[in-house]
């Protein structure tokens, strides 16, 4: 039978085997287009960092609107981030739907595709390795339409 000691150690030990490591790079965002109306976007604004050479990616996941199929698709609204921005919609399986490629100061909008409602899609914003974000505070502005 262990001793006291015995246990506490295998406590010890099994306690620091299953702590999570924290994530450090980049942003993962969940925005709330379930209500969104043909013709209606929703907009957020981000001020990416940098790790090494390049943004850290940001993801955002949104939710098609319930019991209702829809056209939609993902936008950079406005690039003040120094760099050229790549965005990309995935769909539920992980597949690439469309990309489109913003340079600093303009803006891109991916394929309006048509997608089944109450299902959550990704949009990934990122730049390269070697460019890294500019400025003070560098910002963009991305959004989700629906068409």
């Amino acid at each position: 039978m262990p001793t006291v000691i015995a246990r506490v150690a295998m406590l010890a030990a099994l306690s620091a085997c299953v702590c999570p490591v924290a994530a450090l790079a980049g942003q993962y965002k969940t925005l709330n287009t379930e209500t969104l109306n043909p013709g209606q976007e929703l907009r957020v604004t981000s001020s990416p960092k940098n790790t090494g050479q390049a943004m850290e990616i940001e993801v955002y996941e949104w939710q098609t609107t319930p019991a209702l199929s829809g056209t939609y698709r993902c936008n950079i609204r406005a690039n003040n981030t120094g760099r050229q921005l790549i965005l990309r919609h995935f769909g539920v399986n992980g597949q690439l739907l469309s990309t489109c490629t913003a340079t600093n100061g303009a803006t891109c909008s991916t394929l309006a595709i048509a997608l089944f409602g109450n299902l959550k899609f990704l949009c990934m914003v990122s730049t390269q390795n070697n460019s890294p974000v500019l400025g003070v505070i560098p910002s963009y502005q991305m959004s989700v339409s629906r068409h």
